[in-house]
């Protein structure tokens, strides 16, 4: 049945939808079947439920979400049929009978065009409306001044890590990310071959812009009209000329009664003769007209629609892409902070000794180290390549020199909560230092003021007389604060 949706939540999947009885509903996130959009207050649907207990087992978008001044069904149509299909045989009759009234009253002899009834920019605006509805969507998600991560490059990280995160910690569930993983599959369909077909913009305008054209479907209306009145004629015509050709025969025969009014048929059935043959003229002129007329509509208006469709199809993948960009970005900020503040990743995660903070990132690294970097695979060079560029342009390599391992664990930890690009290396022992800050270039240097004994001063003048460091910034740490 048709209805709408009034409440739902995106943390917790449920929502209620009303239908035309003003009777209430709850559905789930995992009855919801739809492609093309998510679940979102104020959205028209049809659902279907169980017999027995009136459960939703089936939501979906409906196709009708919009009813303005020139729609040909109207919202009230809506709330009075059962489901989409229902709707749309209704739609269809009433646009026959507009086509039927609207040829019928067209003088095809006159008119010097076939006028739109919906113009290209509306159709495209329209094709592209549940595209549209989820980029705008995913442009709402925030993305804390980060630079957008690919899509193409990180997406099998980004589960990766989702996968890591409810695994580890059993109080974070899959729901938590509901609205980022529903967008997310909404725009990878969008990406897909199969959606991609469906684009060709010759394809659309034939299949799916002609179609809607009410004045073209009333010319063509026409044009099938007489193409049957002209068979008919051609029909009776062929019937006349036989019945003169029999009656011609009686005629050759002696003593024929009724000469004359069999002669006085045939000149009655050759006035209907000629007047068919009239009429066929007449009927074959406007027939050539109403084709024109098409052949005119079709040639004015495909050269435009293929170079507009293009363009706003062109525009809606580099959306697309971007949201998708956009979307995971999100999603990996979410679960960085989430993570970062979870006891079982910080007992599990940083066990591991990671320098990075808990992100797809991280588990990139992870996997980059696990490589041949001489037997490297085109996707792995590719992967390489990119997480060298992002984390040149965006990562922060902090140095913590500290012989207590708590304290030095607590502050690396705060850095990586606050800041989710940063690098953090931990060292304990001033000869490790030593090595480590004449080979290795860092932005923050922070040394513990506690190891006194490796003179804490002395290592910060050692540090910035290395070429590497020279202009890093060197932090001395008199507490268990930074």
């Amino acid at each position: 049945m048709h209805g709408k949706i009034v409440q739902y939540s995106h943390d917790t999947g449920i929502g209620i939808i009303i239908n035309a009885s003003k009777k209430l509903f709850d559905f789930k996130l995992q009855n919801w079947h739809d492609n093309t959009k998510i679940p979102e207050i104020d959205l028209l649907v049809e659902f279907r439920l169980e017999d027995e207990n009136h459960n939703v087992i089936d939501v979906r978008s409906s196709k009708y979400q919009k009813f303005g001044e020139d729609s040909i069904v109207k919202e009230r149509d809506f709330w009075k049929t059962n489901s989409d299909d229902e709707l749309e045989k209704l739609e269809s009759n009433v646009f026959d009978e507009l086509v039927m009234e609207t040829y019928k009253k067209t003088d095809y002899m006159i008119i010097s065009h076939i006028q739109t009834s919906i113009s290209i920019d509306k159709f495209i605006q329209y094709h592209f409306e549940n595209e549209t509805q989820i980029i705008k969507i995913a442009y709402k998600f925030p993305i804390d001044g980060y630079e957008k991560l690919d899509y193409r490059i990180v997406s099998r990280f980004l589960k990766r890590t989702l996968d890591s995160l409810i695994y580890t910690d059993k109080r974070i569930t899959r729901d938590t990310f509901s609205v980022y993983l529903q967008v997310f599959s909404k725009l990878q369909y969008f990406m897909t071959a199969f959606y991609k077909a469906q684009q060709d913009s010759k394809k659309v305008f034939e299949e799916y812009f002609l179609p809607h054209q009410l004045y073209l479907n009333a010319a063509n209306r026409k044009l099938l009209n007489l193409k049957d009145d002209i068979l008919r004629l051609e029909t009776r015509k062929r019937n006349i000329k036989s019945e003169i050709y029999a009656i011609n025969i009686k005629l050759t025969n002696t003593g024929i009664k009724n000469e004359q009014i069999l002669k006085e048929k045939i000149i009655k059935l050759d006035s209907q003769h000629k007047e068919c043959t009239k009429n066929i003229e007449v009927l074959k002129k406007i027939q050539e007209r109403v084709a024109n007329l098409i052949t005119l509509f079709i040639k004015t208006y495909e050269k435009d629609f293929l170079i507009r469709f293009d363009k706003v199809k062109e525009q809606i993948f580099e959306h697309i892409k971007n949201a998708l960009n956009i979307t995971i970005t999100s999603l990996d900020n979410k679960m960085w902070q989430l993570g970062m503040r979870s006891e079982p990743i910080k007992n599990h995660f940083f066990k591991l000794q990671s320098s990075y903070s808990f992100c797809t990132l991280a588990f990139i690294q992870q996997y980059i180290k696990t490589l041949d970097k001489n037997k490297l695979s085109d996707n792995d060079k590719l992967l390489s390549m990119y997480i060298n560029k992002y984390t040149e342009k965006n990562t922060k390599r902090i140095l913590i020199v500290s012989n207590r391992i708590e304290f030095e664990m607590k502050l690396k930890i705060d850095i990586l909560r606050e800041y989710k690009d940063f690098l953090v290396t931990q060292i304990n022992k001033k000869m490790e230092y030593l090595i480590i800050i004449t080979n290795q270039k860092f932005d923050f240097v922070i040394i513990d003021n506690n190891m006194k004994e490796d003179k804490p001063i002395e290592m910060i003048v050692q540090g910035k007389s290395t070429k590497l460091n020279k202009d890093s910034t060197f932090i001395l740490v008199q507490s268990e604060s930074k």
